[in-house]
């Protein structure tokens, strides 16, 4: 489904993705996408940083070499996501953020479910957000230690080739290694953009409701 297709799509099903600026919420996507494959120049060697720059070099020389069957070849696509994207996102801390209080109340079978449709739903944003990528970039700001150890907060700007530049934060965790758990595109976060609706989901049927709702909409129905 083309991306844009996909964010028509989203917006008019979901409440809380509706009631946001549609070009926010796809710098969300494609500004995810592009933590891990943009170039940068590291202002410290924080682990957090360097995780992503070595996700960049195979990213980068994939996409400049192999943009065309990237686009038009969906399986190879996928495999390539998985293999350098997915690794470097914890769903996990992600889709126990979007749902919240309705995490504890779920089962341990319907968690894993949980997290494998939103898991899927995202992978589907990105790619479409891939095939829209036209060498955008973006600049990082030097690293500050977060409050936390196992947390770190990485600043950056989404510059546009029309000149527009978009501040994007991209949020991690240390658990056996860093990931991405959230980004927000000014002050906007995709997990809280996703709670909203997500919550209209389960409040009309339960857990389960969005659970089907989500492998209705991810084609795993």
């Amino acid at each position: 489904i083309p991306f844009r297709q996909y964010l028509k799509l989203l917006s008019s099903q979901t409440t809380g993705v509706s009631k946001m600026n549609i070009r926010k919420f796809k710098y969300l996507i494609c500004g995810m996408f592009l933590a891990i494959a943009s170039p940068y120049s590291l202002a410290d060697e924080h682990p957090a940083q360097v995780m992503v720059e070595e996700a960049i070099t195979g990213m980068l020389d994939l996409f400049q070499t192999e943009e065309d069957r990237l686009k038009s070849d969906p399986e190879f696509l996928q495999s390539k996501l998985d293999e350098l994207i997915v690794p470097h996102l914890d769903f996990d801390l992600m889709t126990k953020s979007v749902v919240k209080k309705y995490w504890r109340k779920a089962t341990d079978s319907q968690r894993d479910e949980l997290v494998i449709q939103f898991k899927a739903l995202l992978m589907n944003a990105y790619s479409g957000a891939l095939t829209e990528y036209s060498g955008e970039s973006i600049t990082f700001e030097p690293f500050r230690p977060a409050s936390r150890e196992d947390r770190a907060v990485v600043k950056s700007v989404f510059s546009q080739k029309t000149g527009e530049d978009v501040p994007v934060v991209y949020k991690l965790r240390d658990k056996s290694g860093w990931t991405i758990y959230d980004i927000e595109v000014n002050n906007i976060s995709l997990v809280t953009s996703y709670r909203s609706a997500f919550y209209q989901e389960i409040e009309k049927g339960g857990i389960e409701g969005l659970i089907a709702t989500l492998k209705e909409r991810n084609g795993t129905s």
